[in-house]
């Protein structure tokens, strides 16, 4: 038989032909059970393969984002923590600041007391008739002065009476003066202890609330009445800026302020650590309980289901041992996570050679994922500057560099006087463009080695370290610094649609040892010279 042949595509020649095509189809038949065996082991094997490999990946993945999360809620815990204790201490600061006033135990010596029948008159007859009194105004003033400086809702004096006499809001249509706060604990421990505090529901606009009592004396310690700081939850939760959702919870597990609103004032007492947690005093209401369980996992101390939700938990008492610090960090994306690496690892079985593509696609999406994080837990999204995060690291890194290369450490903050005019005249657009504005012209200004960050705000903070050869003059840097970031923020803002001139910043700056300082004591000593510059600086400040 004749035997024909072609070219292959290989360019060589190949004989074709019947004869052929039986021997190949015999070879065919003598290699298929050979074939099958050795394809259906390589996929046992390769099936094997991928599902060990990927079941160890996903778990690796699982098991770094929980690290990751868990360091996270960690270092939030801890840093907010630090906020907190900060804000609770200076509104009792401010309560003892107030009630020490030559004015304030003046005119509690004044009231200490109502007059008979008083409390036979409405409020309204009440507050009239302490109002016609200029020593009443005249401190409210000086309280509604400072209430507005520091946000708090509101500063009111109460005689032994529990009669309010003044209060910051006293020219307003919801004023409070002349309102008997009978029976009020913070009033009660103010008197008989000094101090006094608590959270509550405000009855006149049911707003929940921390009190922060302090007790007026006169030169022979007797009680003449107390002096109050009101500071709203919602504006206590603004101080709630992390990544992760926070709780401050009281001992019987009511949650009193919270960065997401579904846990405002309902309880959690399950997530709180044991023997912490009391019974209700009768004074308010424990809240609704949230559904809350230990999640099935191998640490369920730390993971948990609330609400349907999981969560993992960090947690950490305030220097006020009465209220709780809980740090959530959602685990929702978890489960998605999980069932991705399970279409992951079916996609590789299937298609084999996708497996390197789909591994580095996913390797690339969560490394990308982490950076954004990363950014997004240490830069602030309008400025671009570092947050307070940040600023807070590396002065904890320029702290113990500083000790060992024998250093000082630099602190400035920064507060922009007459920022909420700019928003009320010109609108929140030009108040973003002027504090980017502000940014870069301080940022110009700066050495290389110095952070400028936005701290919150209107507030920005510069840290730096002072070269060995000038540490024996600190004044001199602190002089240059401040000429390095007052006068580029002096003058004409040209923003879009509006132009205005701004007349600077207030300032404080400090040159610390870290032999003999700490990171809070310079932070403390900052912000206390820019608080005396903002006071006095006040008179010329003002935006026209």
């Amino acid at each position: 038989m004749a035997t024909n042949v072609t070219e292959s595509c290989f360019g060589r020649l190949v004989p074709e032909g019947n004869d052929v095509l039986l021997q190949r189809g015999r070879r065919e038949q003598r290699m298929r059970p050979t074939v099958r065996r050795t394809t259906l082991s390589l996929a046992v094997i390769w099936l094997a393969l991928v599902a060990g490999l990927g079941s160890w990946i996903s778990q690796r993945i699982v098991t770094a984002q929980l690290a990751s999360l868990a360091a996270s809620a960690e270092y939030e815990t801890k840093t907010t923590v630090r906020v907190m204790d900060r804000l609770f201490t200076e509104m009792v600061s401010v309560a003892n600041m107030v009630a020490r006033q030559s004015l304030v135990i003046e005119l509690a010596m004044r009231y200490r007391t109502d007059p008979p029948g008083a409390a036979e008159l409405t409020r309204q007859e009440r507050a009239l008739q302490f109002t016609r009194d200029p020593l009443v105004r005249r401190v409210g003033d000086v309280m509604n002065a400072l209430a507005s400086d520091l946000r708090y809702a509101r500063i009111y004096m109460n005689n032994m009476s529990d009669d309010t006499v003044t209060a910051s809001n006293w020219a307003e249509p919801d004023s409070i003066v002349g309102m008997i706060y009978s029976g009020r604990p913070y009033l009660i421990d103010a008197l008989r202890t000094g101090n006094g505090h608590s959270f509550g529901i405000a009855r006149l606009n049911k707003s929940p609330s921390y009190f922060v009592a302090s007790r007026i004396e006169d030169s022979n310690d007797v009680p003449l009445g107390s002096v109050t700081v009101k500071f709203d939850a919602p504006e206590v939760a603004l101080y709630l800026t992390g990544r992760h959702v926070a709780l401050i919870v009281n001992r019987q597990g009511r949650v009193i302020t919270a960065s997401s609103e579904p846990f405002m004032l309902r309880n959690v007492a399950t997530l709180l650590p044991p023997g912490t947690v009391l019974p209700p005093d009768g004074e308010e209401e424990p809240g609704e309980l949230m559904d809350v369980r230990a999640a099935g996992s191998l640490d369920p101390a730390d993971q948990w289901i609330i609400d349907g939700r999981p969560y993992l938990l960090r947690h950490q008492p305030l220097s006020d041992t009465q209220y709780q610090l809980l740090t959530l960090a959602s685990l929702e994306h978890l489960a998605p996570m999980r069932k991705q690496h399970l279409w992951m690892a079916g996609l590789v079985a299937v298609f084999g050679l996708i497996l390197i593509l789909l591994s580095g696609h996913a390797a690339s999406q969560i490394a990308m994922r982490r950076e954004d994080e990363r950014y997004a837990a240490n830069y602030d999204a309008l400025t671009g500057l570092p947050n307070r995060r940040a600023v807070l690291t590396e002065l904890e890194r320029l702290f113990v560099l500083a000790k060992r290369t024998q250093q000082w450490v630099l602190v400035a903050f920064i507060d922009l006087d007459g920022f909420k005019p700019i928003n009320d005249t010109y609108g929140h657009d030009a108040g973003d463009r002027f504090l980017i504005e502000v940014g870069r012209r301080m940022s110009a200004g700066l050495r290389a080695s110095d952070m400028l960050g936005r701290w919150g705000g209107d507030e920005f903070v510069v840290i730096g370290l002072v070269a060995p050869s000038r540490s024996d003059d600190p004044q001199r840097v602190v002089d240059e610094m401040r000429s390095r970031l007052a006068q580029p923020l002096i003058g004409t803002y040209t923003l879009a649609e509006c132009s205005f001139d701004y007349r600077g910043a207030s300032l404080g700056i400090v040159s610390v040892d870290p032999a003999v300082s700490s990171l809070h004591a310079a932070l403390k000593e900052a912000d206390q010279l820019m608080y005396a510059d903002k006071q006095a600086r006040r008179p010329e400040c003002a935006m026209p």
